[in-house]
């Protein structure tokens, strides 16, 4: 497959198709999630610049159309945006919802969604998080999200994607298999799903949206591509599994 990304570009270009963060930055945001003294995680409290992290109620219906088709080729969409719903159970809270919008310049939105939508996070609660995102996590922030996974167990986070980005890259894929293994469903975005997030998000004055042509089929590609991306995760467990198993008889006998 010809990606987009295989033409020459300069150093500050690739940095933006990329997703990266400028390395002073990076050692800024690494900070905001952190063990404080009595070894108890927490995600401290992080000023971020301004316009740098949107955030509302509704997007843009023609901006929604561009930034989450899920096209092959990404050219130009070098942004992400993260639709959330979260359910904290039993609380007179109701539904928290919205969206996140990243420039690139600073925090992401997955990172920013724990600083600006639960920044009282509760121990006693059990939160369900669904995220609708224009393409999947690039593998500093798959990083960050699992390590929270792991950290508070009462959050359970669903993922759905519009498109999967770069999942050729190695990094990547290592990134989502770690979100599987930390308990993330991750799933890619069927058709069904664009038009809910069209009828829950998006400004649609109460209009239908009407699907791109060949969205099932980008559907189906990407679909395929994760499966087989998290199948690897199956195999190498079923592999430990085999080989601990082995060890152990011979150990036995």
């Amino acid at each position: 497959m010809t990606k987009d990304a295989e033409e020459k570009k300069t150093e500050g270009e690739r940095a933006v198709d990329n997703r990266e963060v400028p390395s002073t930055e990076v050692e800024a945001t690494n900070d905001a999630v952190a063990n404080n003294q009595n070894g108890a995680f927490q995600v401290e409290p992080m000023e971020l610049p301004p316009f740098e992290i949107t955030a509302g109620d509704r997007i843009d219906p023609f901006v929604f159309k561009f930034q989450f088709k899920n096209v092959e080729y990404s050219s130009g969409r070098n942004k992400t945006f993260l639709c959330y719903l979260v359910d904290k159970g039993n609380t007179t809270d109701g539904l928290l919802r919205g969206y996140l919008e990243d420039e690139h310049t600073g925090p992401h939105a997955e990172e920013a969604f724990f600083i600006q939508c639960l920044p009282l996070y509760d121990p006693a609660l059990k939160y369900t998080v669904t995220w609708y995102v224009s393409s999947s996590p690039c593998s500093a922030c798959a990083a960050k999200i699992a390590e929270v996974l792991k950290a508070r167990n009462n959050v359970k986070l669903s993922i759905f994607a519009a498109r999967l980005f770069e999942w050729e890259e190695a990094e990547i894929q290592d990134g989502l298999r770690a979100l599987h293994a930390a308990g993330c469903k991750l799933r890619v975005m069927k058709p069904l799903d664009f038009s809910y997030i069209w009828d829950t998000f998006v400004e649609n004055e109460e209009q239908p949206l009407n699907l791109w042509e060949d969205c099932k089929e980008n559907y189906e590609y990407y679909h395929e591509k994760l499966a087989d991306i998290l199948q690897r995760l199956v195999g190498t467990l079923l592999y430990v599994v085999k080989m601990a198993s082995r060890r152990a008889s011979m150990f036995w006998n």
